[in-house]
């Protein structure tokens, strides 16, 4: 007898248990939305949750309604209909992920598989996307998090599995940068909730009963570094889950090509008879991850990746009182072969109410270990050449998204990860400062020496303001929260308190970042400009702020002794890539210093940038305010208004010195004009004019710098591309704007981006320093007579889309 006849029975029976373990992790109202998936699915009514258009398909093969749907539409007032479709769009409902195993907690999503026909147009597809849309929002007024996601039965299959069946990518779309693994993850996973049993065991034969997605043995090597960026990207919200998976690649990696899939080793045991908790997708995870550590004698990374699975498992030992469903005993288990004191089981069953301090631990060590892993996969893919799967504008996306998060620029303000706290808000806030090193640190506690003593700071900086926004931006800092400078007065600590709370009034909006804003230099979105927080010329003035309104005095050039009355400015900046920085200037040019730097970043935003002025001054502060502001507006305006041949001058007298201010298609830069002469010179000199034109000989595109320059920004790499009949133009912006232009012979667009990503991507100088700064590359157009300038590979019906 054919032993394969009796596999869908044993998969069946898997499937069972996995349905009653995950029935009985959620609470009684989510269990009755846990049986709607499929029945919401197989209909489709105006009377249902998700209807949007009649001819929408619907319908699933083999579905069966019973009393549990039932019982459910009466919970919800729903009327309970049992007729069948006319034509049954979809092969199968299934759950995957964490759903029915250790790692389903009460925080967890539901991530669901529709299986739809082979012979569904785009248009069915669009459809179905609208109606699983307000579906998944139906869901979640009840708390719920459903996740649809179509797939198609051959996505998996031969030519299909590359070309013209992937989801594009978004935030819970992996698109391009995972395939076989993520096959692999969803047959060791799945519950079939309705529709045919998924052939998911080693050389399952074809049965038109079954329905089998593909052979993940055939996982190639190049995959492992699409998937682990994929894990990477997941990790900014998630990264207590994406250590967990990207360690189970890095296993599976130590042992290519003869990797043992964890899929495998659930097969074996469910053929075995084994349907015990140990049997189980979430816990053999882990099981694969110890073996491979203790194997390294890695005891380190160890530590951590218990603490993040029993976090995820959300189980909670030193809580007496909770009630202790089937994975109770085998965590307490594990927690004794660790060794675990009961302070450390305590502390992480807390977890909703760690401080800043502890996350910020906690997030470090994360993170170490992520970038630790990535590059051990990306040693192992760097033999490889790139997954020819692997979308080049999703590669860029993904990188430059973690390039923004990962960077080094001590500029940069990071994001605190809460993980599972409900709030890091502090009553009190102190900043100490080392004259030594010239650093800040912010302290979590009052300034009474006894309360420092021994306290780790929660973050450090150049400047107060660094601290400031930090602390506001992560609900460090609310309006309730009293700062402090250690050794300085009660007057300093008010204008500290004062200062973050006008902050907090300028930092709320909700901004999000599309696909195309990664694919594009960036611009600014919001600029804000404190003045005097920490150097503050005005407490030494001694003349009347009445008078300087009365005579419109200068601010900066003030009285008789040409005071001038801006001491520091921080420019806090949001970009379109989602990073908010700060830069601090100081001295008698700040001003200029600050306009300088912001302007090349207010003139390539195409909406107007959100512009505020906040002065801390003890004195002057609407003066103060007024002129940097109107500065500022000038700078916008003659920024956008200046021409590709012209140069704009603006004066400004700053204590004894005339500066003069040029606006040109690069920017603005300011030169001391006290003489005739001088003035002259800045007016004459051509590198303050226009960017030093590539030699183009009688090519019609002699535009091409003045394109160039718009999308100039320093800290990219920028390929700029034409395609040729026999060759391709290539023009390079490196990170400091130099250009560089070049003619590639026998070359295509595709084949040169290719092998560009490849080089940066493995390059060992930005490998060993995990950096994600590949180059973004641009086609060079002409339309309408006009050279323009499009993303690579970008879909314009796409490029709107969050991310």
């Amino acid at each position: 007898m054919d032993q394969q006849i009796q596999f869908p029975d044993i998969a069946e029976k898997l499937n069972k248990v996995r349905i009653a373990r995950a029935l009985v992790l959620l609470p009684p109202l989510q269990k009755h939305l846990f049986h709607l998936i499929p029945f919401l699915v197989h209909h489709n009514s105006v009377k249902y949750p998700g209807y949007s258009a009649s001819n929408t398909p619907c319908g699933i093969n083999e579905y069966i309604v019973d009393e549990r749907e039932s019982q459910a539409c009466d919970v919800f007032s729903l009327p309970f209909m049992t007729e069948e479709a006319d034509v049954n769009a979809f092969e199968g409902v299934y759950a995957m992920g964490s759903t029915g195993s250790f790692g389903q907690n009460n925080k967890s999503d539901v991530d669901v598989w529709l299986i739809h026909r082979a012979d569904l147009c785009a248009e069915d597809l669009a459809l179905i996307r609208v109606k699983t849309n307000r579906l998944t929002a139906w869901f979640a007024e009840y708390q719920f998090e459903v996740n649809f996601y179509l797939v198609h039965p051959q996505q998996f299959c031969g030519d299909q599995a590359i070309h013209g069946c992937q989801s594009s990518m978004a935030h819970e779309h992996s698109g391009s940068a995972q395939h076989w693994l993520l096959l692999e993850e969803f047959y060791r996973s799945q519950i079939r909730l309705a529709g045919k049993t998924i052939a998911w065991w080693p050389d399952a034969k074809l049965n038109p009963a079954l329905l089998s997605l593909g052979d993940v043995h055939e996982l190639p090597a190049s995959e492992y570094f699409g998937a682990s960026l994929w894990q990477l990207y997941k990790g900014l919200d998630k990264p207590h889950k994406a250590l967990i998976k990207v360690l189970l690649l890095e296993a599976y990696a130590s042992d290519y090509p003869h990797s043992s899939l964890l899929c495998d080793r659930l097969w074996q045991r469910s053929l075995a008879g084994d349907f015990s908790i140990l049997n189980d997708a979430y816990y053999s995870i882990y099981e694969i991850i110890e073996a491979y550590l203790l194997k390294q004698n890695d005891t380190r990374r160890l530590e951590i990746v218990r603490r993040c699975f029993y976090l995820k498992c959300g189980v909670y030992l030193s809580r007496v009182q909770e009630g202790k469903d089937w994975r109770y005993a085998q965590l307490k288990q594990l927690v004794q072969d660790w060794q675990w004191p009961d302070s450390l089981i305590a502390t992480l069953d807390d977890c909703e109410h760690w401080h800043s301090g502890q996350l910020n631990w906690f997030n470090d060590q994360l993170n170490e270990l992520l970038l630790a892993s990535y590059q051990t996969l990306l040693r192992f893919a760097s033999t490889h050449a790139l997954n020819e799967g692997l979308r080049i504008e999703e590669l860029g996306m993904l990188t430059r998204k973690l390039h923004t998060y990962f960077s080094q620029d001590e500029d940069q303000i990071a994001k605190l990860n809460l993980l599972w706290s409900a709030s890091v808000a502090e009553s009190e806030v102190t900043m100490v400062s080392s004259s030594r090193v010239r650093e800040y640190y912010l302290y979590r506690q009052g300034p009474q020496p006894q309360n420092l003593l021994g306290e780790s700071a929660i973050c450090k900086g150049k400047a107060p303001s660094t601290l400031m926004i930090w602390a506001c931006l992560n609900g460090v800092s609310t309006p309730e929260t009293k700062w402090h400078e250690f050794g300085q007065s009660k007057a300093k600590s008010r204008r500290l308190t004062e200062a973050s709370k006008r902050l907090l009034n300028f930092i709320g909006h909700d901004w999000r970042v599309s696909k195309l804003d990664l694919c594009k230099p960036w611009h600014f979105r919001k600029l804000i400009f404190m003045l005097n927080l920490d150097c503050d010329p005005t407490i030494e003035w001694l003349g009347q702020e009445m008078m300087v309104d009365v005579m419109n005095a200068n601010v900066f050039s003030l009285g008789r002794k040409k005071a001038n009355m801006l001491g520091a400015l921080d420019a806090i900046c949001l970009n379109s890539w989602g990073e908010w920085q700060c830069h601090r200037f100081e001295g008698d040019t700040a001003v200029l210093q600050a306009l300088a730097f912001v302007t090349p970043g207010l003139r390539r935003a195409n909406l107007p940038v959100d512009i505020d002025v906040i002065s801390c001054s003890q004195k002057l502060r609407p003066q103060l305010k007024l002129a940097v502001k109107t500065l500022l507006r000038q700078t916008v305006r003659l920024c956008q208004q200046v021409q590709q041949s012209s140069t704009l001058v603006q004066p400004l007298q700053i204590r004894h010195t005339r500066y003069g201010i040029f606006f040109n298609p690069l920017g603005m830069a300011y030169q001391d004009l006290s003489d005739a002469k001088s003035f002259y010179q800045q007016l004459s000199r051509s590198h303050l004019v226009q960017l030093p034109r590539p030699e183009l000989g009688d090519d019609p595109f002699s535009s091409m710098p003045k394109v160039v320059q718009n999308y100039a920004a320093k800290g990219t790499i920028q390929y700029f591309l034409r395609q040729r009949t026999d060759n391709l133009d290539v023009f390079i912006l490196d990170e400091e704007n130099q250009l560089s232009h070049y003619v590639q012979a026998g070359s295509n667009m595709d084949e040169l981006v290719n092998k560009v990503s490849h080089h940066y991507v493995f390059d060992e100088h930005y490998a060993s320093r995990a950096q994600f700064n590949i180059p973004q590359f641009f086609h060079l157009v002409r339309v309408m007579g006009e050279l323009t300038v499009a993303p690579f590979g970008m879909d314009i019906t796409d490029q709107d889309t969050e991310f």
